[in-house]
């Protein structure tokens, strides 16, 4: 297929991307998965910009979608459906998830300060899971908890400071999101909030052990020993230390509950050897539904009363707009396949566009200030530029960005005829048309 010479006009987005994923470490990536040597036209640049930037652009994320971009930014008239479907193997999903994790791991996008509330805090990191629902069929690789169903439960854990994923980890939908979550140093500095689905006992300690913070809600059925009230309130007000939870709850009025409680829970997991500790347990009266929000913490009442509690917690939601994000901007809930290694190579890269998003939306947001006249303008350009509102850009101009891209890192434009020759051929040229049936058909 002939090509046409252009040199686009500079952009600093496209600079960008390049800084962030250099072509020369994806060719060296696909050369130690010996794919390039197997694979005479597999392209790792064009293929890997066609999937995470195809993935930002509109409603349509099929493979023959995918194809047909990548045909006309790496000029190989000459691949077949086939082929290209081909190249979806263990091999290349493994060359997506190393990109992957390497992005998480080292990728510098813009980090917000933390204020008020959060300034103590290293970071804030949010852990949650959410399930994508996949076809009846893929059951046998991805079973969901309920019979005949299929699904992915993705794990992440984000950072609030630059809105980007830390730890994203896929496994079939019945898994338990606890089981998935490690402890260690990562969380040392930082406040890490948490959902019922990692309500463990053990979890807390360990967060705790490794000078970390955290807030969890607690479940309905709770029934702690309450050892010692931290707030006490005047008149004729239910005493609760040496209390059962569940046996004052109901008869409390105050709007505050602080208190420490014990827990008790295994030293090591599945040990059966039992230790117990002493958190703190806030609860906040919502009036409209007259119950309180209960949380666990090991935050200080010093410096967080009940009210910091539950106003911390609501940070959590951040978590759940991503999950939206990746769900509807990023198409994870129209996964049309059953072949194991598309699925996972997709849900790899729609976290690969948020990345590329995120990247894009800290050149903008620097633009933007130097723009405004000042590069100290950050704070206000966060404002004018939110994240999710930049990755609705991306997904409107995601297929021009990427030519863009591809012309800057030497790639020509196809000839338009030869490109839409290429498009416009029948792959079932022999099969008999309507108008050839009515003219010469046999009848049945």
């Amino acid at each position: 297929m002939a090509a046409v010479s252009y040199q686009p006009p500079d952009s600093v987005i496209v600079d960008r991307i390049k800084r962030a994923f250099p072509s020369d470490e994806l060719r060296e990536r696909a050369r130690a998965t010996n794919l390039v040597q197997r694979e005479r036209k597999f392209d790792t640049v064009a293929l890997f910009y066609t999937l995470s930037l195809g993935f930002a652009a509109g409603s349509d994320r099929s493979i023959q979608t995918f194809l047909k971009r990548f045909v006309e930014m790496a000029d190989c008239d000459e691949l077949a459906y086939p082929t290209f479907h081909g190249w979806f193997s263990p091999a290349f999903v493994a060359l997506l998830r190393e990109i992957l994790d390497d992005a998480i791991e080292n990728l510098e996008p813009g980090q917000t300060d933390l204020s008020g509330r959060l300034e103590r805090f290293r970071d804030v990191l949010i852990v949650d899971a959410s399930i994508v629902s996949l076809y009846q069929d893929a059951t046998d690789v991805y079973a969901a908890t309920g019979e005949d169903q299929a699904g992915v439960k993705l794990h992440l854990t984000e950072s609030l400071s630059t809105g980007l994923p830390t730890r994203f980890q896929t496994t079939e939908a019945k898994t338990q999101e606890r089981s998935q979550l490690p402890t260690g140093e990562w969380v040392a500095g930082a406040l890490v909030l948490l959902d019922l689905g990692f309500y463990d006992f053990w979890l807390f300690d360990r967060i705790d052990q490794n000078d970390g913070w955290f807030v969890s809600r607690v479940k309905d059925d709770a029934n702690f020993e309450i050892v010692e009230e931290l707030r006490t309130w005047r008149g004729n007000s239910i005493p609760l230390e040496g209390e059962s939870l569940q046996d004052v709850l109901d008869d409390l009025q105050r709007q505050e509950i602080d208190a420490r409680v014990t827990l008790s829970f295994d030293r090591k997991r599945g040990s059966g050897v039992s230790t117990t500790r002493t958190f703190r347990l806030v609860g906040v009266l919502n009036e409209d539904s007259d119950e309180y929000h209960l949380y666990l913490t090991n935050l200080p009442r010093d410096n967080y009363h009940a009210p910091d509690i539950a106003q911390l917690y609501r940070a959590r939601w951040e978590i759940e707009l991503l999950f939206k994000e990746l769900k509807s901007r990023f198409g994870l809930d129209e996964i049309n396949t059953t072949d194991p290694y598309i699925i996972e190579a997709l849900i790899i890269v729609a976290a690969l566009s948020l990345l590329m998003s995120r990247v894009m939306v800290d050149e903008l947001r620097k633009l933007d200030a130097r723009r405004q006249g000042s590069d100290d303008d950050a704070a206000a350009s966060s404002t004018r530029l939110p994240r999710r509102r930049c990755s609705h850009a991306l997904e409107r101009h995601a297929h021009l960005v990427q030519l863009y891209l591809m012309l800057d890192l030497g790639y020509e434009l196809p000839d338009l005829d030869e490109l839409l020759l290429w498009s416009s051929r029948d792959p079932n040229p022999h099969r008999p048309r309507l108008r050839e049936q009515v003219e010469s058909g046999e009848f049945w």
